[in-house]
């Protein structure tokens, strides 16, 4: 390489202009021992190692590695929210329960318990006539 453009490539790479090649051609040629650029790239020269075989290899075995963790994850998460989200479903579109219904017979059966339990017994049994009747209360009229 001629003097002249290794001056060039040292005032491109003074800039900051320089490409990695540019700087490699810079590294290998480099014989001015009195510059400063040459005296580091002789220092780099000196200091640079290569990196072990297979290094490159295990780089991506672990990041393939993260990858698969990362994809597990996501099952998983993915999986809990369509269980969660299931059973929501399951609980809010479950059937309602059916209420007990009684027949005529048990009612008065009640209705005369209930009579049972009052010291003053004052209502007749006999002529009593159904007003409102509902699931929970039964009321009756008496006709004297």
């Amino acid at each position: 390489m001629e003097k002249g453009e290794i001056k060039k490539l040292m005032e491109k790479y003074a800039a900051g202009h320089s490409t990695l090649e540019e700087e490699e051609l810079l590294i290998k040629n480099s014989t001015d021992d009195e510059s400063l650029e040459t005296q580091w790239f002789q220092y780099v020269k000196g200091k640079k190692q290569n990196p072990r075989t297979g290094f490159n290899d295990e780089i991506w075995k672990a990041v393939k590695k993260k990858e698969k963790k990362k994809q597990i994850r996501k099952l998983i998460v993915s999986g809990m929210a369509i269980a969660a989200s299931l059973l929501f479903l399951l609980f809010y579109l479950r059937p309602a329960p059916t209420p007990e219904t009684k027949s005529l017979a048990e009612k008065e059966a009640l209705l005369k318990e209930a009579l049972a339990m009052f010291e003053n017994n004052t209502i007749k049994t006999t002529n009593k006539k159904v007003l409102y009747e509902d699931e929970i209360i039964i009321i009756y009229s008496t006709t004297e």
